[in-house]
């Protein structure tokens, strides 16, 4: 087989060193792997959006004014009286 990188060769070595009936455990580390080292590069290299999930909006109001008007509008869950 041929192999592109010397790493590919040492992998192929490593590989090679494992009894048949664990490649199969092998392979799903190293999918594993993969996934993981995407993953953290992805959220690196991801610009923060809104998504639109939460909301977002422009307000003048100050915080303390827009946590007000959102517990002043709370009618609680059913007949439960949630106080916050």
């Amino acid at each position: 087989m041929l192999t592109k990188t010397k790493y590919e060769e040492i992998v192929l070595k490593e590989l090679r060193a494992f009894p048949d009936e664990a490649i199969p455990h092998v392979i799903h580390i190293l999918q594993s792997v993969r996934k993981g080292i995407c993953i953290t590069q992805k959220a690196i290299t991801i610009k923060n959006e809104p998504s639109g999930l939460c909301g977002t909006w422009k307000d003048d109001r100050s915080s303390g004014e827009i946590i007000e008007d959102i517990r002043s509008h709370r009618t609680g869950f059913g007949k439960r009286q949630i106080y916050l």
